[in-house]
């Protein structure tokens, strides 16, 4: 679609995407929504609102995003048959319907176009990432909606990130939608591994321009450096928003679809932090230092953390 780009955050969760959705989505030509893949869903659970507190249907932001509940439900279905990692090998092969490609283009094409319009920005951030229900997202927006899309690959060391599991819990768990799951800490392994592979794998097959890899960690230790690469690889100048990170100003939260749980506070800042605050394999229990040693540590090796 002419004029539009969308600057999708691969990855994993518990990697930092809200902050970075929220950060980036403070540029006047910007707009962060959040974990979009979700949207059909959210909207139709009464249960769950939006970032600003309202619920969906409420929301001033999403509320006419669908006419009808319906619209909501064909969304969803078409998002699960197109985009979740069951569907990956027929998405890459090219084996996904065609009258379903063409159902996916429309309905894609026609929500980026609404944001775009609603807010009044021409780069929309999409942070669904790389996860079970989004592992072909950005290659499905891309290769079949047709969008102008370019992957950021955000990476956090596989400890912390299976650290924070074991001592939080899921975001849904925690927030009281389900029950946690059994073996959470060998799901969150296999999850951190695949999610991170694919995002690395279908991400440079869009083409070097557009597929750019950074460090969670370099973004809380050298902020401005970090977004001006960002910057550059959006297409978009970061100054003000980096100026704003230099003098310890908050950033509002808008109207993010899921997310991390810090999306219910009113606003937040990044909080500059060393590259490494403590030892990389402490506050793991031992059984899980064996695990990720043993299934984690050549994939964390290879994004840039040693041992």
């Amino acid at each position: 679609m002419d004029g539009i780009t969308v600057l999708y955050i691969a990855g994993y969760g518990r990697s930092g995407s809200t902050l970075l959705d929220v950060v980036l989505g403070s540029h006047d030509r910007a707009v962060g929504v959040g974990e979009l893949v979700f949207l059909g869903e959210e909207w139709l659970h009464a249960g769950r609102s939006c970032a600003c507190g309202e619920d969906y249907m409420e929301c001033p932001y999403w509320r006419d995003v669908f006419t009808t509940s319906q619209e909501a439900r064909e969304l969803t279905r078409l998002v699960r048959r197109v985009e979740s990692r069951s569907r990956l090998l027929h998405l890459v092969a090219g084996a996904i319907p065609e009258q379903v490609r063409r159902a996916y283009r429309t309905r894609m094409r026609a929500l980026f176009s609404h944001i775009a319009k609603r807010s009044g920005a021409n780069l929309v951030i999409d942070s669904s990432k790389s996860a079970r229900r989004a592992a072909g997202r950005f290659w499905a927006l891309r290769n079949i909606a047709g969008l102008d899309v370019r992957v950021l690959h955000l990476a956090r060391d596989g400890r912390d990130v299976l650290r924070s599991v074991a001592e939080k819990g899921t975001n849904w768990a925690a927030e009281g939608y389900r029950k946690e799951k059994k073996f959470l800490a060998v799901r969150t392994l296999v999850g951190w591994g695949l999610a991170n592979s694919l995002a690395w794998m279908l991400g440079k097959s869009l083409g070097e321009n557009r597929y750019l890899r950074v460090r969670f960690e370099d973004l809380l230790s050298h902020p401005e450096s970090t977004l001006k690469r960002i910057g550059s690889f959006a297409g978009v100048d970061l100054s003000s928003v980096i100026q704003r990170v230099s003098s310890d100003q908050v950033f509002p939260v808008g109207h993010n679809v899921g997310g991390n749980r810090i999306r219910r506070e009113k606003s937040i800042r990044i909080r500059r932090k060393d590259k490494r605050t403590r030892r990389p394999w402490s506050g793991l229990e031992l059984r899980h230092r064996v695990l990720f040693g043993l299934f984690g540590q050549a994939l964390n090796t290879a994004l840039g953390y040693d041992w």
